[in-house]
């Protein structure tokens, strides 16, 4: 899998898209330490002001077709979807195989606001069991990368329920995720999620 920031400076971008809602500019010199720096995204991502669509990721790995599929239907916020092609006439006259037979490399470009809404939609148990392993194994990735985008970003993905403090399938829900086991303060909420993330607890 890759993670790739096609953004040249993500937090200077935000903090400057910030600053010129008041009718200022950042400032270019100052320099945040990885701990202020996954602060500010963190605040950033939770608030979901419209700064943070500056910054553009992209997400490179092989996934099962019909994965495939669901990820590239969760389109709020408008990711790109670059997908690899399985017409016959490209593949050397290759078959289709079945969706859950073929494997094809996908890349989705993302604002961590389409990646957000993404991860409440796939994060959702009545997502497929295979689309909620793949999320999950992205999230991973980012927690481990050492980038505070990154960083900030997987803790600030969490499933429908456990962002909107309660499932709205109604009847439809997943009767897994019991949310009242979760704080009602969103970082707390969103920390407790991360947790059972880590420990398997959510899988």
């Amino acid at each position: 899998m890759i993670l790739r920031i096609t953004t040249k400076d993500p937090l200077y971008e935000i903090r400057d898209a910030a600053c010129n809602t008041l009718g200022k500019s950042a400032d270019s010199t100052r320099v945040y330490i990885h701990a202020e720096a996954y602060e500010y995204f963190v605040n950033a991502f939770i608030a979901k002001h419209s700064i943070i669509r500056c910054v553009h990721f992209k997400i490179i790995d092989t996934v099962r077709t019909d994965v495939e599929h669901q990820l590239l239907r969760a389109t709020k916020g408008n990711p790109q979807p670059y997908c690899q092609s399985k017409r016959p006439d490209w593949n050397n006259g290759t078959e289709r195989m079945p969706d859950d037979k073929s494997i094809s490399l996908f890349c989705h470009e993302h604002t961590a606001e389409s990646f957000m809404a993404e991860c409440n939609q796939r994060l959702c148990h009545r997502a497929m069991k295979e689309t909620r392993e793949e999320v999950l194994k992205i999230l991973q990735e980012m927690d481990n990368s050492r980038d505070p985008y990154f960083e900030a970003l997987a803790f600030c993905c969490v499933p429908n329920c456990v962002f909107q403090y309660g499932c709205p399938e109604g009847k439809r829900q997943c009767g897994i995720v019991d949310i009242l086991t979760y704080p009602g303060f969103i970082l707390d909420r969103y920390a407790e999620y991360k947790r059972l993330r880590i420990t398997g607890g959510v899988i």
